[in-house]
């Protein structure tokens, strides 16, 4: 009776792989839980869901096994796969190419969507309005997650 209780209140989860890569540099390759539809949007959650959100720790099921719980605080950046649902349906503005280089010197190249406030949308106004954790750059290879706290630099390339 117990199994079925717990079973009653246990929320399924998808898996999806990704591989962050840590302050120290260290790669840790595993499968975030996502729930099947997210709270404030349709679709599936993503790791833009979790990274953003609130909590300072997310579960990650790392690929030799066991789960380790991870500090975001801690995460340089969060790579995904092109099948990651890293397509935005709901984005908005102005596809911009961006250089962003970290902590360490890893250079990043990817696409964010500027869009215009007040009738601005230099790259400067959209990365001053972000409030998120993590600025997703859309790449042919799929999305990187960027840590806002680990970034140096930024080159708009137009």
């Amino acid at each position: 009776m117990e199994d079925a209780l717990a079973n009653d209140y246990r929320i399924e989860k998808e898996r999806l792989t990704v591989v962050l890569t840590m302050a120290s540099g260290e790669r840790l390759a595993g499968d975030l839980f996502v729930q099947s539809s997210p709270r404030n949007r349709y679709g599936r959650e993503d790791a833009c869901d979790i990274a953003n959100s609130a909590e300072p720790y997310f579960p990650l099921l790392a690929e030799g096994g066991g789960t380790v719980l991870v500090s975001k605080d801690n995460v340089r950046d969060i790579a995904m796969a092109a099948d990651a649902n890293t397509e935005g349906a709901w984005d908005f503005g102005e596809p911009t190419t961006i250089e962003v280089t970290v902590l360490g010197g890893a250079v990043h190249t990817g696409v964010i969507h500027v869009d215009a406030v007040n009738g601005r949308s230099r790259v400067l106004d959209f990365l001053n309005r972000l409030h998120d954790g993590f600025l997703l750059l859309r790449r042919a290879d799929g999305g990187l997650l960027v840590n806002r706290r680990f970034i140096e630099r930024v080159r708009d390339l137009g």
